[in-house]
């Protein structure tokens, strides 16, 4: 399927003029956006390692995978809309660069592996599943195997290196 009649309306957009002739508010827009990747990035690192045991082992997981979760939809609020006045600028660059698609593809399936995947074995690991109830004697819910839970953390920060990974190339491109 051919997308460049989607990138030929974005560069013809008024969110395109603003970004193209206005370099102060382009450079603000970025600043947000790279601010925003940064955060996203910490926050997956410290909720993923924290599950893999490797940092805040005293901390209980429930409480870091809590806490991050709300910075990381914000975060990637950001990322969107800050991502998608930076693409105006460059549109027509942006409808022949493989790196772009991939980076899309990549965010696509970093989403929707945080909203399904990760969100439900994190919710049912082992030290989560204690914080949740207590420790006491009620009824925890069905728990999942520490392996699982650290080959999910493992797929979540692969994911997202890749994403990463994949937006700095597409400036050398």
């Amino acid at each position: 399927m051919d997308l460049v009649f989607i990138f030929e309306w974005l560069d013809t957009s008024l969110l395109a003029e603003i970004a193209k002739s206005s370099s102060g508010v382009f450079a603000l827009v970025q600043t947000v956006h790279i601010a925003s990747m940064v955060m996203l990035g910490g926050m997956i690192m410290l909720g993923d390692l924290r599950m893999m045991n490797v940092l805040l082992t005293n901390v209980p997981s429930g409480i870091i995978i809590k806490n991050t979760k709300k910075w990381i939809y914000l975060a990637l609020v950001f990322i969107i809309l800050s991502g998608i006045y930076e693409a105006s600028a460059i549109a027509m660059k942006l409808a022949h660069n493989s790196f772009f698609f991939a980076k899309m593809a990549g965010l696509a399936m970093g989403i929707a592996f945080i909203l399904s995947i990760r969100s439900a074995v994190y919710a049912r690991a082992p030290s989560a599943t204690q914080q949740e109830t207590g420790g006491g004697t009620q009824q925890q819910p069905e728990t999942v195997s520490p392996m699982v839970v650290k080959l999910v953390a493992i797929t979540s920060l692969l994911i997202w290196f890749s994403v990463a990974s994949a937006g700095r190339w597409i400036g050398f491109s």
